[in-house]
């Protein structure tokens, strides 16, 4: 019988709770600009993949369509996303980040960093660029989406 590996050997349990630790702060961070962690996402990507439809946006976000759905109908009221067909396409609908939308992403990102920072706090500069690094790979590795 092999028994049970203790928790802190496994890497999915590992990356679960940094995953908990960092999504509890920054919940917390960004209550006060009334954004969800998938509003947040879907800002960020929509800030590097203007267009980007419902389902792409779900896809890169890794959360539901039905829940990228409510995030993104929650920004469009807010005015900080737009709804328009993609050029050449009648069918396809893109989003787009206003302005306003702009400026409270780069307002997060400015709080997100600084959970970042606190989180990463005992690593050289060095060391949390190779961090982000084996990061990317980890996403890209699991087939989550491609980051580019």
């Amino acid at each position: 019988m092999v028994g049970v590996q203790d928790p802190a050997e496994r890497l999915g349990f590992l990356l679960w709770h940094l995953s908990q630790a960092f999504n509890i702060r920054a919940e917390h961070a960004l209550a006060p600009l009334d954004l969800t962690l998938a509003q947040n996402s879907a800002l960020m990507v929509l800030s590097a993949h203007p267009g980007a439809s419902g389902a792409e946006l779900a896809r890169r976000c890794a959360v539901t369509a039905p829940a990228m759905g409510r995030a993104v109908d929650g920004l469009v009221k807010r005015g900080l996303v737009e709804r328009s067909p993609r050029p050449g396409s009648r069918r396809i609908i893109g989003l787009w980040i206003t302005s306003s939308g702009v400026a409270l992403a780069e307002r997060a990102q400015e709080l997100l960093e600084s959970i970042e920072t606190e989180i990463l706090g005992g690593f050289s500069p060095a060391e949390r660029e190779e961090v982000r690094r084996y990061m990317v790979r980890l996403v890209v590795g699991a087939g989550v989406y491609s980051l580019t």
